[in-house]
């Protein structure tokens, strides 16, 4: 079985080439500084006065380009993708919104009176059912602007915003390597009818949620989708855990629920999904399978699970159909990945002027998001694996000192979810709180990177424990 390597962020950033080696040199330092205090403003995390000045005049260098410097880490994303053989792309957008009183430059006002932009990202997982994190393949940044403001700004301006499903699905099937097989998921939010019809007509592999009731023909004809559905085969049934969800409405697909275990009914049907009236779309229809999910006697007072999936892939079997299912319950590890971004690095809370820089901030920032949730992954399905995977010695024999003081301990020879327990501990993590939050492993992390510089300091780089 092969190893996918756990993605570290100076070494994504180190494969920039900027035309200038102090520059390359910036790129680097910092990247390893926010890896070690991810939370911690610029300021703190950076060594010195000199190293903050340092940064500055990096971030408004002119040779600094948002999409360079993340290029980087998506060059090792798709060396990891290789690795892996096969990955899930994971289409969704975050609005990104950042307080004060003045607009950053470049950016748009926001509902809430801030300045941001949306973030459209695609985030690979692998395929394989661990859905491990490998990286970030590629973001368009969205703003709402008119005139000089839009022609001037870093940011994508679109006629039609769900384009930018498109554009990111057409930019990743460019530029992924051609060893790697890729299924791209996405929520309803990708429902159109163009992408849709773009995805099927250049053979790319895709598993979108349905929202809308479409017209479709099947083997008994033309038909609402609604009304089609009672056509649908029953394949098999399944008991999955549904995670605890807050929401953000009382009722209906974003609805709050308690963790529990579903009884799922999955069932197929073959359809054509009809071009609808109004569309500029070349093609009448377009061939899909639809995977129907329904939850059968879920909790009194709970919302029953509901998904409509259409997918490219083959349904000819049950293990293929569960496969479809599994794809897109692998989906809600981007909006971790968001949260690891909002929370666990304080991306929203960076005091910088222009969105030009806040980019800047964010290709930093990325794959840094990645690790952390890379290594929550690995600590919820790999405990096992060898704490030398993702700590170095240093770093272990930095936590057993502090383990110690706690009258707790490491093992002698402690695995990963060893040490990304006792990390989250460092954050002021419970027990009684079952994973570990962003914040936790955050300051956790910042902690123990203190220690081990200060202990690095003392020893002339390195110290035996």
């Amino acid at each position: 079985m092969r190893t996918t390597p756990l993605v570290d962020a100076a070494a994504d950033v180190s494969r920039v080439r900027f035309g200038d080696g102090r520059l390359d040199r910036r790129a680097r330092s910092l990247s390893r500084a926010l890896q070690a205090r991810p939370s911690e403003s610029f300021p703190k995390a950076l060594a010195d006065e000199a190293a903050v000045e340092a940064f500055y005049r990096f971030m408004a260098n002119d040779k600094v380009e948002w999409d360079a410097v993340l290029g980087g880490h998506v060059e090792a994303t798709h060396e990891r993708a290789v690795v892996a053989g096969r990955i899930l792309a994971l289409h969704d957008s975050s609005l990104f919104q950042f307080g004060g009183d003045a607009v950053r430059v470049g950016a748009f006002r926001t509902a809430k009176g801030k300045s941001g932009f949306l973030g459209h990202t695609c985030l690979a997982v692998s395929a394989d059912g661990a859905r491990q994190p490998l990286g970030v393949l590629g973001m368009i940044p969205v703003v709402r602007l008119d005139g000089e403001a839009a022609e001037t700004s870093p940011g994508t301006v679109y006629d039609c915003e769900s384009d930018r499903w498109i554009d990111l699905v057409d930019e990743v099937e460019e530029s992924v390597p051609m060893a790697v097989d890729i299924v791209h998921v996405m929520d309803s939010e990708g429902d159109s009818f163009d992408l849709l019809e773009f995805m099927v007509a250049d053979g790319v592999d895709f598993v979108v949620r349905l929202c809308h009731d479409r017209r479709v023909v099947t083997t008994d004809g033309r038909a609402r989708l609604s009304d089609a559905l009672p056509q649908a085969q029953t394949r098999f049934t399944r008991t999955v855990p549904l995670s605890t969800r807050k929401g953000v409405k009382k009722s209906g697909r974003h609805a709050a629920r308690d963790e529990r275990l579903a009884n799922l009914e999955v069932r197929v049907l073959k359809a054509g999904l009809l071009r609808p009236d109004g569309s500029d779309a070349h093609l009448a229809g377009v061939h899909v399978h639809i995977v129907q999910v329904v939850e059968v006697d879920p909790p009194e007072g709970e919302a029953p699970v509901s998904w409509l999936l259409a997918t490219r892939l083959p349904v000819d079997t049950d293990e293929a159909v569960a496969d479809v299912v599994d794809f897109y319950r692998a989906r809600w590890l981007i909006e971790e990945w968001f949260k690891a971004l909002k929370t666990g690095c304080a991306y929203q809370k960076r005091q910088l002027e222009s969105l030009g820089a806040l980019l800047v901030a964010f290709a930093l920032l990325a794959p840094i998001s990645t690790r952390l949730l890379a290594l929550r992954w690995l600590g919820r399905n790999e405990p096992e694996r060898p704490a030398s995977d993702v700590l170095d010695d240093d770093e272990i024999a930095c936590l057993r000192v502090l383990e110690r003081q706690k009258r707790r301990g490491l093992p002698r020879a402690p695995t990963v979810g060893d040490v990304l327990l006792a990390v989250a501990r460092l954050g002021g993590f419970l027990t009684r709180n079952k994973v570990p939050g962003w914040q936790v492993l955050g300051r956790g992390f910042e902690d123990l990177a203190k220690m081990v510089a200060m202990f690095r300091a003392m020893q002339g780089g390195g110290m035996e424990m």
